[in-house]
């Protein structure tokens, strides 16, 4: 496989995982581009077997700059029991 086609699998790979955890962590689905343009990906890397590392870390620091790419956490309503 030459090196352009892996760069652009991995690629791929990434942009993926950003997605799938972006979402998982409250990002706006109106917003997942744009948070995806905005992170800064330099420390996300890819092992052997595939693996992505360093997404999560770079979601919590788009989190820290950004915040209004992130859908408001609401609290739940506590509920009268008996």
């Amino acid at each position: 496989m030459s090196d352009d086609v892996l760069e652009i699998a991995n690629k791929r790979l990434i942009r993926a995982e950003f997605l799938i955890a972006s979402r998982n962590a409250g990002v706006r689905t109106d917003a997942l581009d744009a948070a995806y343009k905005l992170a800064d990906l330099s420390g996300v890397s890819i092992d052997d077997s595939g693996k992505v590392w360093g997404v999560d870390d770079a979601i919590q620091e788009l989190n820290a700059e950004s915040k209004w790419l992130f859908a408001p956490i609401e609290k739940p309503k506590a509920r009268t029991i008996g």
